[in-house]
């Protein structure tokens, strides 16, 4: 069960009715979420700084965090169909999106909001008095803790449309112009390396739920890799690995409920039952679990099952998945396929307000990142890859492997990281890493249960979405990604 030690919940007050922010000290005493931006007419005193901040991780808390995240990057890649019955998620799995499609416009509508929250922390909180601050780390603290989040959000929205508005401050041009992506990673770096000065360390129950050390070092080394900068994703990557996290002795452990803000997790998106629970796994898991019978979200694919059952990895595959027999069926599968596969990693619906958490980063994908940083050109340690990599089998019971070849190498990485951190929407990063050319390729040769072609028609141009026609509308400057 989750360990909490606490003086109160922090209720925050989600449009979505979602989450629930939980702090185990006394720092968050009597604090509201500001829920809306909010000028520096606000930002007087310690209370409203911490409010702030609150009304900034309620962020987490958007659709895109609840289950956005595994369709954008798990249901657009060989891991997942669309599943449901909503045109705008079988646009993106089937590589037909248009600037109108409406998961498209929320994402963006919904991350940018969230930079905006982090944006008036960060913008009104070194105005309030030193003095105030009881604890004299506290202030620097909470700007840290913004940072983190607004790298976080700009993290997810890069990898996902490509070039983009960089807004950080609430006084910007209100029709800004898109930033190269380079220059985009570029404020995440400096948010991240700002942040990591002063963000606690990680492994204390305090700060269970919030931004440490750890998860900015972590995110610095993914970013530095989707970047192909492997030399300075090693360096995060060895920075992490020197803090205390552990991989738990038993994989089921971290979806099974019972083991949540585990030793292995580095940054972990927390949920309660009740108003402020998730909706997501209700979306997701099959009608004998939640007893509601349409069709559901997010459908592993059979290249994915098939995959894990001729590695003989049934701890992960039985973690993962669960297998129920249904008559309302999700494209493609045919009632021939029953049992259909369904996401299993977020188990308890709870109707529609489930406890389970979401972890955004953990420790295993940190130990396969550094083993494809070991097995890059630019660092050439491959041979050093390898024990990484068995690291992570062995934990599930699956035999040492040994390719000889960096090219081998590269590819039991590849397949380690999607069976480990499938459905937990690190798919489609990890594709565009392995380069465009193999991602279309793969993409282009994905078939039905029965052999024949899906037929997506995958190019260059269809890698990342569109800008929102909505958002275009509203703002003359932002131009469209090629091919849209």
């Amino acid at each position: 069960m989750k360990t909490i030690h606490i003086s109160q919940y922090i209720k925050l007050s989600l449009l979505s009715a979602s989450m629930i922010w939980i702090s185990s000290c006394n720092k968050f005493l009597d604090k509201s979420p500001v829920s809306d931006l909010t000028t520096e007419n606000f930002y007087k005193t310690v209370n409203d700084a911490e409010s702030g901040l609150v009304g900034a991780y309620n962020g987490l808390g958007d659709q895109y965090y609840i289950w956005d995240f595994i369709s954008n990057s798990d249901a657009r890649s060989d891991n997942a169909y669309a599943g449901g019955d909503n045109p705008d998620n079988f646009q993106i799995d089937n590589f037909t999106v248009t600037a109108t499609n409406g998961n498209v416009s929320r994402d963006w509508s919904g991350l940018y909001t969230q930079i905006g929250k982090a944006n008036a922390v960060i913008d009104n909180v070194p105005n309030i008095s030193d003095a105030l601050f009881s604890d004299p780390n506290r202030k620097e603290q909470i700007i840290s803790e913004a940072k983190f989040l607004r790298a976080f959000h700009y993290y997810n929205l890069v990898t996902t449309y490509g070039k983009l508005p960089l807004v950080t401050s609430l006084t910007q041009d209100y029709y800004p112009s898109r930033s190269e992506v380079n220059d985009v990673y570029t404020q995440i770096i400096s948010d991240l390396k700002d942040a990591d000065q002063y963000l606690a360390d990680p492994g204390k129950e305090s700060e269970t739920g919030r931004a440490t050390k750890g998860a900015a070092e972590a995110l610095l080394a993914k970013v530095y890799a989707q970047m192909g900068d492997y030399v300075n994703c090693l360096d995060y990557c060895n920075k992490v690995l020197s803090w205390n996290y552990s991989l738990v002795s038993n994989y089921d452990y971290l979806f099974d409920g019972n083991h949540e803000n585990s030793s292995e997790s580095i940054f972990e998106i927390q949920h309660m039952a009740g108003t402020f629970g998730s909706y997501g796994p209700n979306m997701m898991l099959p009608a004998s679990i939640t007893g509601e019978a349409w069709v559901k979200f997010n459908t592993p694919t059979q290249d994915l099952v098939k995959a894990m059952r001729s590695e003989g990895d049934s701890i992960r595959l039985h973690s993962s998945i669960v297998f129920d027999n249904t008559s309302n069926l999700p494209s493609p599968y045919t009632a021939a396929e029953n049992p259909i596969p369904y996401v299993y990693k977020y188990r308890n619906p709870n109707g529609w307000s489930s406890p389970n958490n979401e972890i955004m980063i953990r420790l295993a994908d940190i130990i396969l990142l550094k083993a494809e940083a070991l097995n890059s050109s630019t660092v050439n340690r491959s041979s050093e890859a390898i024990p990484l990599i068995n690291q992570i089998r062995t934990r599930v019971n699956l035999p040492a492997v040994s390719p000889s070849t960096q090219s081998d190498i590269k590819v039991a990485i590849l397949k380690e990281r999607r069976f480990e951190l499938a459905f937990e929407g690190q798919r489609w990063n990890d594709l565009l890493r392995a380069g465009s050319d193999y991602t279309i390729q793969l993409m282009n040769s994905q078939v039905k249960g029965d052999g024949s072609s899906l037929n997506y028609s995958v190019n260059n141009n269809k890698l990342i979405f569109p800008v929102p026609q909505s958002e275009r509308n509203k703002n003359p400057n932002l131009d469209q990604n090629a091919g849209y």
